[in-house]
């Protein structure tokens, strides 16, 4: 009889562009005026759609830095 083996498992990594799902067009889209007022107006929109998620955000972001750096923001 023969034994059947389980192939070994390997780690693939997405490389940067793949785990970011950003192409070459969309980041060219980004640097201009257009693409800029877009993300801007994408932004807004999301920040308003759940103004409860996003002060939980800031308030994790800004425990965050203090943690590394308790000075980072006074002048």
């Amino acid at each position: 009889m023969s034994e059947k083996t389980k192939p070994e498992k390997t780690k693939i990594f997405p490389t940067d562009e793949a785990s970011t799902g950003v192409d070459d067009r969309q980041k060219k889209y980004m640097k201009t005026e257009k693409g800029k007022k877009a993300a801007q107006k994408a932004g807004r929109r999301y920040d308003n759609s759940n103004l409860e998620k996003r002060r939980l955000q800031k308030r994790d972001y800004m425990r965050r830095k203090r943690l590394e750096n308790p000075d980072i923001w006074r002048g």
